[in-house]
């Protein structure tokens, strides 16, 4: 089964669209970089200059979706070819390696102080984590902390397609299908037994909130106090910058979860989808016998787009848990 597909490459002042020879999209949650490939012919009139903005939109029959906004990074030219790369902000947070410390924020706040440091506006940001001082420090990139700090509040984190650091709450909830035999053309699934030890997050303080006043006196105490010992069936983690029980429980219990959704992932390589989003949660309608429908929460991204042969896009997930089912989605992705 075939449907036209399309591309609109806005590069500076200029737009291609039947001139692109060849695209390829890579997107993934941070700390990784969001990044596209275009290849047009070395006669087009081409001006646009490194650093000048860009936008990809992609088209599979009736459907226009804008896949990345970003920047161009990079431009190869040859006797045949102009090769053009481009990225969003998830470059920018690559670069940047923060030095600062913040007092008395939540994760989101810091989340959203990291987006602003770097150039970038912020979507949708659940994370609530109370912190009473974290330090951003040098070893990391910027993209690093978001990660960290997004893990550790039950979010993903990722630069979405208007070029906004997000941090949504991790949903269990399908809000949208793809159909095996018709969007689908292979699907894999992978389960893993559980082989590690449950993780326990252990914060350092007595404070009761990250507003007490004795919120950064050191203590010995175990905090959570009632943590259990580390042995066969425990693993500590610990994070000195968790000062109150309730943050190092909550993010406990993100790290528990998400190593619960990670035993089981799914690959799917589909026609053309550009409505796919990073974060998004699919279930697979029609799925063979034996393998899992979901829901999966996609953890990555790969459109290859070649106007005039195949062109396809390949999602990777993991398990969004839960029930979550959306009934009546047989007609593909919403």
């Amino acid at each position: 089964m075939t449907f036209p597909v399309g591309i609109s490459l806005t590069l500076g002042n200029n737009r291609y669209d039947s001139h692109v020879r060849r695209l390829r999209v890579s997107l993934s949650l941070l700390p990784g970089v969001n990044s596209a490939i275009a290849v047009l012919p070395s006669s087009v009139s081409f001006s646009a200059a490194t650093g000048e903005n860009a936008i990809v939109e992609l088209t599979a029959g009736d459907t226009t979706e804008t896949v990345l906004t970003g920047t161009v990074k990079a431009i190869e030219r040859s006797l045949t070819a102009i090769t053009v790369t481009l990225s969003d902000g998830s470059a920018d947070l690559h670069a940047y390696r923060p030095a600062t410390t913040y007092e008395g924020q939540t994760s989101g706040q810091i989340l959203q102080a990291l987006a602003g440091d770097a150039g970038l506006s912020t979507g949708r940001i659940d994370a609530s984590l109370d912190l009473a001082a974290y330090v951003a420090e040098q070893n990391r990139t910027a993209g690093e902390h978001a990660a960290l700090l997004a893990r550790l509040s039950g979010c993903l984190a990722y630069v979405n397609c208007d070029n906004e650091l997000a941090a949504p709450k991790i949903s269990d909830s399908a809000d949208g299908a793809l159909r095996y035999g018709r969007d689908i053309l292979v699907y894999q699934v992978q389960e893993r037994k559980k082989d590690r030890p449950d993780c326990v997050a252990i914060g350092n303080g007595p404070a009761g909130s990250g507003s007490a006043p004795d919120v950064l006196r050191q203590t010995v105490a175990t905090l959570p106090s009632n943590a259990q010992s580390p042995g066969a069936t425990t693993r500590w983690q610990p994070y000195a910058f968790l000062r109150t029980p309730s943050a190092a429980s909550d993010a406990g219990d993100a790290l528990n979860g998400e190593e619960g959704r990670r035993l089981s992932r799914a690959e799917g390589h589909c026609l053309l989808s550009p409505q796919l989003r990073l974060g998004s949660v699919l279930e697979i309608s029609d799925s063979p016998d034996g393998l899992s429908s979901g829901p999966w929460i996609v953890t990555g991204i790969l459109h290859e787009v070649h106007p005039s042969g195949r062109s396809r896009t390949t999602f990777r997930g993991e398990s969004a848990g839960g029930s979550g089912g959306l009934d009546g989605l047989a007609g593909g992705l919403l």
